[in-house]
Parts: C-alpha cells; structure tokens; sequence
C-alpha cells in the first residue's frame, strides 16, 4: 500500500471529506496522519489523560491494511478507533481488545421535549458525582475532568436527578458526555429533555454540528437519540492494539 503522510488537521479533513466523526475527534491537538487507499489515519492526543490516541476512517479492509503498513511507526498497545469489523480484517499476528461504540450526530435543532424548560445550569460536583455514581459509574466525563465546560441538570425536590456534561473542545464542533438519570426517575423523558436542552444550547453557541458517543448495547440510548435526530454513520470499536511475533 502507498501512505501518504498528513501533516496537518486540515489536510485529514480533506481527507475525509471533512467527515463529522474527524471533526469531532481533531479536538485533540493532533500530531500525525497518514492516508492510503481509501483509508485515513490520525494520531492525536487525548486532553484528558494525555495518551496518544489513533482514529481511523474507511472500509475496514482498507483501514487494517493501512494499520497494518503504520504498526512500526506506532508505540506498544497503540489505543486506537477503528471501524467496526476491522480487528477481524487485521493480520493474525495483531489482535486487539475492543470495545463497541457508535459515534451519533445533529446538524439541526430537536424537537422540543417535555420537561425541557426545567433543564438549568448545575454548578455543583458532589451531586453530580453523586448522580452518576448511581446511575452511570462509567461515565467518560466526571466532575472536574479538564474537558468539561459545563453541566446541565435537573432537579426534584432539590435533588439532582437528571444531568449532561458538555465537553465541546475548540473546533466548533460541539459534544455531550455523561448522559444520566437517577434510577428513581427514569421512564419519565428526562434523559431526552437534557439531551435536547444541551443539543439546542450548543447549537445556539455557534457549533454547526453536535455529537455524542454511546455504547452498542445500549438499546435504550439507540432509540432514544434516534428519535431526537441523532444520526447513526460510524460504528466503531476501540482499545489497544496487541502486535504478537509474526508466523
């Protein structure tokens, strides 16, 4: 295969097609990219944690084989994003241990949800942290993770019991985290009202497109941000790569 190197975020959104998953994922600062054959590669770096982190775009045959041609240029256990289907495409030598993901996204306003106007800012950690401790334990966004500008809740009785983090880094691209109701509370529409309410707020800030992530399994989820528009492109899988001796 013949890689072309990227050198730039500009050049990988040329490269795809200034695709949403590549906008959303350059909010970390990048520091390589490589293209070939159909497929499309970047190394990042998370701004959380500071890990080195590889998203890919393209069929999955064409992104395993692209990897593949990358794998001496990448430290042990790369973390990287693939599209789903594309660990089974990859050498027998490289086997990696995945988690499924979907990566969902709007360019437009919802529709207005029931119990959308009792959404407010929440300024308060320990309810936070609280909430998600019992509804989510593993939310990717916790209180006072650098990336967080802001949470939005719900209250009753004055207790938390609904809440969304944004986590919009500086490409304009906008990004919610940590979508949760208390269990107490749930079946009531609550989680739709944040996500609305938080959707629509970014979009009125000035991002032309909002997104989120969200496990495969979650059935719940799927239909949940099915029904506000939230558009369903990229299926992935991410975790580590493992390189073993070749055969």
């Amino acid at each position: 295969m013949a890689v072309t190197p990227l050198d730039s975020a500009a050049e990988v959104l040329v490269a795809t097609g200034h695709d949403p998953f590549a906008r959303s994922s350059l909010r970390r600062a990048m520091v390589r990219g490589w293209t070939g054959e159909g497929a499309c590669a970047w190394l990042g770096v998370d701004p959380d944690d500071r890990t080195p982190y590889l998203s890919t775009l393209g069929a999955p045959e064409a992104v395993a084989a692209l990897l593949t041609e990358l794998l001496p240029e990448l430290p042990p256990k790369q973390r990287v994003t693939v599209p789903r289907g594309t660990p089974a495409c990859l050498p027998a030598w490289v086997g990696m241990e995945g988690t499924d993901w979907d990566f969902r996204w709007l360019d437009a306003p919802p529709p207005v949800q029931p119990g959308e106007q009792l959404v407010q800012p929440v300024d308060d950690d320990v309810a936070v942290k609280a909430l998600l401790a019992v509804s989510s334990p593993t939310a990717s966004a916790q209180p006072g993770d650098v990336a967080v500008r802001r949470w939005v809740g719900i209250r009753e009785g004055g207790e938390l019991i609904a809440c969304a983090a944004d986590t919009t880094g500086e490409s304009g691209v906008g990004h919610l985290s940590s979508i949760a109701v208390h269990p107490d509370a749930r079946g009531r529409g609550l989680a739709k009202a944040v996500t609305a309410a938080l959707t629509r707020r970014l979009l009125d800030d000035g991002c032309d497109l909002v997104t989120l992530g969200m496990y495969a399994v979650n059935a719940v989820g799927r239909a949940l941000y099915d029904s506000l528009g939230y558009r369903d492109d990229h299926r992935m899988t991410s975790g580590p790569l493992l390189v073993r001796g070749r055969w």
